[in-house]
């Protein structure tokens, strides 16, 4: 009887082995996505791919691909399915958003494609935005990407294809705007527009004008109309150079390349904002990103050469780290975080390379072995990262 038991025992085990195996292998559970970090800059018309180890070191990959002339952004789909590149074509005419079909394990890039027309589908090509677009932002469920426009004062809205990954504008159907007027059909801001960030249905534009920098929060319908006038407009410093939200969306910071200050703003139910504090950061901070976790913040400081570096307490308030600011490569421009927050990357635009740092528990950074590394980006200003 013991023997039976045992011999049924083991059947059981081995037939449920086996299940598992088959629903991982169907549902690729169990597989080890790599690590992508991706990098654009104006001085190449590609996209640079590099694999990063689990110590922090970046290995370039043969995946790059072509994009616009001036690449000056890039955008990853909530849902690891696409990425969009911005294009600002040197700031003169109108630029372009290159689309992507991402491959979420190796992080392999192809050109995304247009919806099927007589059942076949065909490459998509750069949908065009409005004067020099600077920065972009989706939305949590995949479905719409805005595009601020700094040369022509306004922000594109864009339909994400959920099959092929393709871009349609929204056209904002505000004077000078008609119905009748082709595409791009933009929405006109207050003021030059230099970041965005969003959340549920809110969209936070950045803008600065005359030396007076603010904030404006407008709302986005199932369609991607936005609001206009916006809900809401707040004063943020003079120069609102770089923008993000924590993770749960409760607290905003906009960092000022002029008063070398984070400024950072509690959000209200419907997108109002108000005054938290400020954290004093090195010269000219141009880019901001919050930790994963939400309990740390980070800003590159393009004029001091380096990386501030603060802990987030409950209230939304900065205070810096031990050891902050760290050195970075020659005007660092971007800085961003890999999903799990244990690595921090900073393109340096001057010195062509990317600064690699590991983060403790505490958030303090330490170089990782080999870094910075040689970008192959000729100026790189966008980082971003995956898995």
């Amino acid at each position: 009887m013991a023997h039976d038991r045992r011999t049924s025992w083991v059947r059981r085990w081995f037939t449920l082995s086996m299940l598992a195996l088959v629903l991982a292998a169907l549902c690729g559970c169990g597989g080890s996505a790599q690590k992508v970090l991706y990098a654009v800059g104006p001085g190449s018309p590609n996209v640079t791919i590099f694999t990063v180890s689990s110590s922090g070191e970046l290995t370039l990959t043969s995946d790059s691909v072509s994009t616009g002339s001036a690449p000056v952004a890039i955008g990853i789909d909530p849902l690891l399915r696409f990425a969009y590149v911005v294009d600002s074509a040197g700031g003169i005419g109108l630029g372009g958003v290159s689309q992507y079909v991402m491959n979420a394990s190796t992080g392999a890039l192809a050109v995304a494609t247009l919806p099927a027309t007589g059942g076949t589908t065909s490459p998509s090509t750069p949908v065009p935005t409005g004067v020099n677009p600077s920065a972009i932002a989706i939305d949590s469920s995949g479905t719409f990407a805005f595009v601020a426009n700094k040369g022509s004062n306004s922000i594109s809205v864009f339909t994400i294809d959920p099959t092929g990954g393709a871009l349609t504008e929204v056209k904002q159907l505000v004077p000078p705007c008609t119905t009748n007027q082709p595409a791009p059909c933009p929405l006109p801001t207050a003021a030059a527009p230099s970041a965005l960030a969003t959340t549920g249905k809110m969209l936070f534009v950045a803008m600065a004008n005359a030396g007076a920098g603010s904030v404006a929060t407008y709302t986005f319908n199932s369609t991607g109309t936005l609001s206009s006038p916006p809900t809401s407009t707040t004063a943020a410093g003079v120069n609102p150079s770089a923008m993000q939200m924590d993770s749960s969306g409760k607290f905003l910071f906009v960092a000022d390349s002029t008063t070398n200050k984070v400024a950072v703003f509690s959000i209200g139910s419907s997108g109002q904002l108000s005054a938290v504090g400020t954290g004093n950061t090195g010269t000219t901070p141009v880019s901001v990103r919050v930790h994963p976790s939400g309990k740390f913040l980070y800003t590159a400081n393009q004029g001091s050469n380096d990386v501030s570096a603060f802990s987030i307490d409950g209230s939304g308030a900065l205070a810096p780290l031990s050891g902050s600011p760290v050195s970075a490569g020659t005007s660092p421009s971007y800085v961003t975080t890999d999903t799990s927050g244990s690595f921090l990357f900073v393109a340096n635009r001057d010195s062509n390379n990317i600064s690699v740092f590991s983060i403790d528990s505490s958030g303090a950074l330490k170089p990782v072995t080999g870094s910075p590394f040689g970008s192959v980006v000729i100026n790189p200003v966008a980082l971003a990262s995956i898995n």
